[in-house]
């Protein structure tokens, strides 16, 4: 079944002459389109943000950039491995590779859960880091108009008082 005949052109009835809903209903099915084409079709990063780098030429605060540039290194980073310490049962004659099959299988099934838990985290981590890196590139755009206001200032020959008559 295509996403065009899941979705009937008198879905949306809009009495609007600035709104075409023609247009927003191919709209729609181009984006079912390419969903349906699978997880290589590109969609929207919804803004996602980069590591902007520390700022060329001025002064900035170093360890926020490290702590960010970490940040940006680390944040996708998932260690999760089966390690299983080594364990005396493990070496009885008969109870030993019983209890290393239940000890293994115990650890998979944990592993399966915390898999869940990372993922769900990395989504999170993913969007945080996302807008500390929109953050710092905000800082440096207000750091920039507020030494501009201040030269203005100074050119203009406020020196912080006021005359009074």
């Amino acid at each position: 079944m295509s996403p065009e005949s899941e979705v009937p052109d008198d879905l949306i009835e809009i009495h609007d002459p600035e709104i075409d809903p023609a247009r927003i209903m191919a709209e729609i099915r181009e984006r079912l389109r390419r969903r349906a084409a699978g997880p290589g079709a590109p969609f929207p990063t919804f803004g996602a943000s980069g590591y902007p780098g520390e700022p060329d030429g001025e002064d900035y605060d170093p360890d926020l950039y490290y702590h960010l540039r970490r940040a940006n290194e680390l944040y996708a980073r998932l260690d999760i491995e089966p390690v299983l310490a080594p364990s005396p049962l493990t070496r009885l004659p008969v109870l030993g590779r019983l209890w290393r099959l239940i000890r293994r299988q115990a650890h998979n099934l944990v592993l399966f859960y915390l898999a869940i838990l990372a993922r769900q985290q990395l989504a999170v981590n993913r969007h945080l880091v996302g807008v500390l890196n929109r953050m710092a590139v905000q800082l440096e755009v207000q750091r920039r108009q507020v030494r501009a206001l201040e030269e203005e200032v100074r050119r203009l020959g406020g020196g912080g008082g006021c005359a009074s008559p």
